[in-house]
């Protein structure tokens, strides 16, 4: 029986696998998953396509290209929006899966294999399967546009493979905007591979997109034909450092007083900085996982720039998106996991290649180092906590029986979602945000969430005088309650004092 595992293993080949594999992953990471909260404004701009047309909709969302693409897709087949999102996402990713095998298999064919191991277990991105994120056809186009690029420099360079290659990381740029951040990259990296002589005219080529892009937009917004995009503002401004010195010097201020000593807060700035940075390596250390020992072996078993050396263009694409994350980590005070993810992308083949020779080099661990992936793996996509039932089942009454979404307030925008409305239909606001909007009647129905452990829930209602009209809870004890106001009523005292007085006067 393992023998013609093995066989048709061989047979289907390290890429076909990871793609096959990929797709399944993504299929079981989906059952009983809930919309993530990003999905949702996806799925509504979609939603709001298929209705309206296929203009930009001015509802959450500013780049709205994966948005369009389901819409389109759901056009074509009929299917809902979010089955059509995570169609797209599972092939996009299974894509970017292939192509990291391809990459590995290109510079270190023995490691080909192990590439298809740790591409699939590696918890940084294969975690987030049953969520609905532009980040897998920012990730997916990306590295097509460096696999492109290697076979650009190892082929004669020629002008058909350099525009085939900014044009990947155009289209990665319609899913997020950081893509642009690779042109320079690659540009470096020609600048200082390539042959002497051709430096500048090759650096030239995989920039030439960008350069007369860049021109044209300079014009037409300077002359003021073109409106700069918000999102394109905005990241303008992110990487502004007078205005981020300024932020920084403003934060590091309110830290000093409230929690530094007087002795330290001459280093309040530095404090600052230098611990917002420090999230980008601790997150990329911590959602690599188990695969942190081969990647780190990777560097010690050949000399760190052979090791660099083998995977060009892939290091100075690390180094960009690095500067990238810098740059925003020190903008917004904060990082969310899957922002990093694509670091650890980009960092696959160097751990293929570790785990490949820690294999070799210890042979006897090799089937629990396998044994070990694998079980990282199922982890990512497999969830034993209880489904989180109650969010669907509570959405559902909603949807069934409150007539006026704007009437109703929630604390979970997906509780909504599941009702079948529009993002903007319900108030979708915090405990704090609903209680007032209760106390300015500008609503008359909540669906809170109540967690088996938080006591509050239960303090909040009573402090706004709600009486629970459904309660839906999963088999954990989380729940959440559909509440309205409690009818008035007079307080006794109230009524002691309005009370005739029908007793004897004597």
């Amino acid at each position: 029986m393992i023998v013609r595992l093995m066989a048709a293993m061989r047979t289907i080949g390290p890429v076909r696998a990871a793609f096959m594999a990929s797709l399944l992953l993504s299929w079981i990471a989906l059952g009983g998953a809930l919309i993530n909260r990003d999905g949702i404004f996806y799925v509504d701009a979609a939603r709001a396509m298929l209705e309206q047309g296929f203009a930009l909709q001015r509802n959450g969302v500013d780049w709205q290209f994966l948005s369009m693409l389901m819409a389109g897709l759901s056009a074509l087949t009929g299917l809902a929006p979010e089955t059509s999102g995570h169609l797209l996402n599972a092939f996009f990713l299974a894509g970017a899966c292939s192509l990291l095998v391809v990459i590995t298999r290109h510079r270190l064919p023995e490691a080909a294999w192990v590439a298809c191991l740790v591409v699939l277990a590696m918890p940084a991105y294969n975690s987030y399967r049953g969520e609905l994120l532009r980040e897998y056809g920012f990730w997916f186009f990306c590295l097509l546009a460096f696999w492109l690029a290697m076979r650009w420099e190892e082929a004669a360079p020629r002008w058909r493979g350099a525009l085939a290659c900014q044009l990947a990381l155009g289209i990665a740029a319609l899913f997020r905007l950081e893509a642009v951040a690779f042109y320079p990259a690659l540009m470096l990296w020609q600048a200082f591979a390539a042959p002497p002589g051709q430096r500048l005219r090759r650096a030239l080529m995989l920039g030439s997109l960008p350069l007369a892009g860049a021109a044209l937009a300079g014009v037409l917004v300077g002359s003021g034909l073109v409106v700069l995009p918000n999102r394109v503002g905005y990241y303008i401004e992110a990487a502004n450092p007078l205005r981020k010195l300024r932020l920084l010097g403003e934060a590091a201020g309110h830290m000093s007083e409230s929690v530094l000593s007087k002795y330290s807060r001459e280093e309040a700035a530095y404090v600052l900085f230098f611990g917002l940075l420090s999230i980008i390596p601790v997150k990329f250390l911590k959602m690599a996982g188990v695969f942190v020992v081969p990647l780190a072996y990777a560097f010690v078993a050949r000399p760190a720039k052979a090791a660099l050396s083998r995977w060009q263009p892939l290091p100075w694409a690390f180094l960009a998106y690095l500067l990238v994350l810098a740059a925003f980590v020190t903008h917004q005070f904060f990082l969310v996991g899957r922002y990093v993810s694509l670091l650890n992308l980009l960092a696959v083949p160097a751990a293929a290649a570790g785990l490949a020779w820690l294999m070799q080099r210890f042979p006897r661990w090799k089937w629990p180092m396998v044994a070990l992936a694998l079980l990282t793996m199922a982890a990512n996509v497999v969830s034993l906590s209880p489904k989180k039932t109650h969010i669907v089942e509570a959405g559902r009454w909603l949807g069934a029986n409150a007539h006026d979404a704007a009437r109703v307030g929630v604390d979970n925008a997906r509780i909504a979602y599941y009702a079948g409305w529009r993002a903007a239909q319900a108030v979708s606001q915090d405990r704090a945000a609903l209680g007032a909007a209760l106390v300015q009647k500008r609503i008359d129905m909540v669906a809170v969430e109540a967690p088996r452990n938080d006591e509050g829930v239960e303090k909040w209602l009573t402090a706004y005088r709600l009486q629970p009209v459904q309660r839906f809870a999963n088999k954990a004890g989380d729940a959440v309650i559909v509440a309205v106001p409690a009818p008035a009523q007079a307080s006794p005292s109230i009524t002691e004092r309005s009370r005739p007085k029908t007793g004897s006067t004597e």
